[in-house]
């Protein structure tokens, strides 16, 4: 099972390969690097996007973006 923390470190490892400071994430490649499906993941991210680490595409939930309190944080 694939805790939040995990998760959100795997956001930011992915963020952190970008010339940009906060590109948007496909969350299939998120999956797929941390080996889970897109289903499982989607709790983590839910809770990410509360929490307001986040910004999680409404409609298709295909894509997420750092906020700017997320890309500060470390946990």
């Amino acid at each position: 099972m694939i805790n939040t923390n995990e998760v959100f470190r795997k956001i930011k490892e992915i963020s952190k390969r970008s010339v940009n400071p906060r590109p948007q994430v496909l969350v299939q490649l998120v999956a797929q690097e941390l080996s889970a499906s897109r289903e499982n993941i989607m709790p983590s991210l839910k809770e990410l996007k509360d929490m307001r680490l986040i910004q999680l595409d409404n409609i298709t939930a295909s894509h997420l973006k750092l906020t700017l309190l997320g890309h500060t944080v470390n946990r």
